[in-house]
């Protein structure tokens, strides 16, 4: 990992050049310059977005890339590439699209439905390693072309999630007749989407350097020229947001956010998100005891764990669906008692003079604070009498052994819900069918299963709402704090946020 010195070292030793004539210095741009440098945490794994997409660099391949839906800042499914959609059957089997005519990839080709057909059914029907055929490739029966500007979705069952699947973080649309001119290796080397900018310069683990393209379906962007320096040692991104080298960077400590947000150059923001903290139990051994489970629950103070941590702006979650979100039932309550922790755990023979001894598991920087949230929680379960011995996984082995049903015990985990959709977060993490599911157990499908069968919204989100209560009370979900996003930026960027943690700079505009 770069330490600060060496990374304020390295940006001083001289301007990196861009293709274009563009370049990234040894100070942000001047005020009047119209672009913006991110210091981000992690490379792209990749420039084939339907292979190696994540959340993570989400901001990255969505300047290049276009989805054929959006989430709108109230969390409703909207327009994007498909200028509408709708299911034409009442069972979620058929979905159909129309696409907007006229837009452009970056080479000037039109997109149309047979780029549809390409992305999301032929390629990952041909390859099963990519990201994008675990979300469509074994689900979709077929993806008709009805007209060069209609698609229409088949699926082998009802599949609701494929909606808002379409505007997330791997359906982003890709040119077939340049894919196939070049192929992989070619397009990897010089990727080509129809998003609001194409890349100009990538230097590995190092700078992403891109351009406004000028004729974005949308409108050109109005800031010109987007960096994103990578920057995975968070001490090095506060200090090159407060040098002046970056003009923004984020999942950086609250007190540094409040400290550099009181210089006169900077802006400090902590906006929630639908991040939301959770604890993943498991159907194992002693956690099979709903007792124990219950107590885990109650023994947490979640607001000192936002004071403490997040300077009181994380909020407390009581469901999987964060305030505010659709699924989201406000009246619903899940006490901090330490109080009815010990009465529980004493109906199964433990206390504190008596303590139940359980392994619990953290990643360590998988979200700002996270390890030293797990030793808080630590400390709580201990008052009650919870014995808690703490383990500190890195990601991929976590993802392995949580994708192979090999998670033994209880972990700490973010899950961002960007879509607002409980189905997207409640249905996929407690449907024991889906690889995110870590809680399985034979009382949930017949609660579940209808839910992600019903096209009414309104039906959908009542049922959504009290399946969730259903699940906290049986000890099945324990969620914690909704996160605040932490960023700083300079003033001369207007900096758009989005409620769900999405960094879109095409949105931002420079400050006048």
């Amino acid at each position: 990992m770069q330490s600060r010195r060496r990374f304020l070292s390295s940006l001083s030793a001289g301007a990196i050049s861009l293709a274009g004539g563009a370049s990234w210095g040894g100070k942000a741009a001047a005020a009047n310059d119209s672009s913006a440098t991110l210091a981000w945490p992690l490379d792209v794994t990749g420039w084939d977005p339907s292979a190696n997409s994540s959340p993570a660099t989400l901001a990255i391949h969505k300047c290049v890339f276009d989805t054929p839906l959006e989430i709108s800042t109230d969390f409703k499914l909207s327009p994007g590439v498909a200028s509408s959609y709708r299911w034409l059957d009442k069972d979620g089997k058929t979905l159909e699209l129309v696409i907007r005519e006229g837009i452009k990839f970056h080479n000037g080709d039109l997109l149309t439905a047979d780029d549809f057909r390409f992305t999301f059914y032929d390629r990952p029907k041909a390859d099963r390693t990519l990201n994008i055929s675990g979300t469509f490739g074994n689900i979709v029966s077929d993806v008709e072309v009805a007209s060069p500007h209609k698609v229409i979705f088949h699926f082998n069952e009802s599949y609701l999630e494929g909606a808002p699947l379409l505007a997330t973080t791997t359906p982003y649309i890709l040119p077939r007749r340049y894919f196939e001119q070049v192929g992989r290796d070619g397009f990897v080397a010089k990727p080509v989407g129809s998003g609001p900018y194409r890349l100009i310069d990538y230097q590995r683990n190092t700078l992403i350097s891109l351009e406004a393209f000028p004729d974005y379906w949308r409108g050109a962007a109005n800031i010109k020229r987007v960096s994103f320096r990578i920057v995975p040692d968070v001490s090095a991104r506060v200090a090159a947001v407060q040098s002046g080298q970056v003009d923004y960077a984020d999942n950086i400590p609250v007190r540094e956010v409040n400290r550099l947000g009181a210089l006169p150059n900077l802006v400090g923001q902590l906006p929630p998100t639908t991040v939301s903290v959770l604890i993943h139990m498991v159907n194992k051994g002693i956690y099979q005891d709903r007792n124990l489970r219950l107590a885990m629950h109650h023994a947490i103070d979640k607001e000192a764990l936002s004071k403490a941590f997040y300077g009181a702006k994380a909020i407390p979650q009581m469901m999987y669906a964060a305030k505010g979100l659709p699924g989201n039932d406000p009246t619903f309550s899940f006490p901090y008692d330490r109080a009815k922790a010990r009465a529980l755990l004493a109906q199964s023979g433990y206390g504190p003079d008596n303590p139940i001894k359980i392994q619990f598991g953290t990643l360590n920087g998988n979200f700002t604070g996270d390890f030293d949230v797990a030793r808080a929680l630590v400390q709580m379960w201990k008052q009650v009498g919870i014995d808690a011995e703490l383990k500190v996984f890195e990601l991929a082995h976590y993802f392995e052994l949580s994708r192979n049903g090999k998670l033994e015990h209880p972990v700490l985990y973010a899950w961002s819900d960007t879509t607002g959709d409980p189905i997207m977060m409640t249905g996929l993490l407690l449907d024991p069918k889906k690889r995110y599911s870590i809680w399985k157990s034979d009382d949930i499908p017949g609660r579940l299963y209808p839910l992600l069968r019903e096209i009414d919204e309104a039906q959908r989100l009542a049922g959504f709402r009290k399946f969730d209560s259903w699940a906290v009370e049986q000890g099945y979900e324990v969620a914690l704090l909704q996160m605040p996003a932490t960023i700083v930026h300079n003033k001369r960027v207007k900096v758009v946020h989005r409620p769900n943690g999405w960094v879109l700079p095409y949105y931002w505009s420079m400050a006048t």
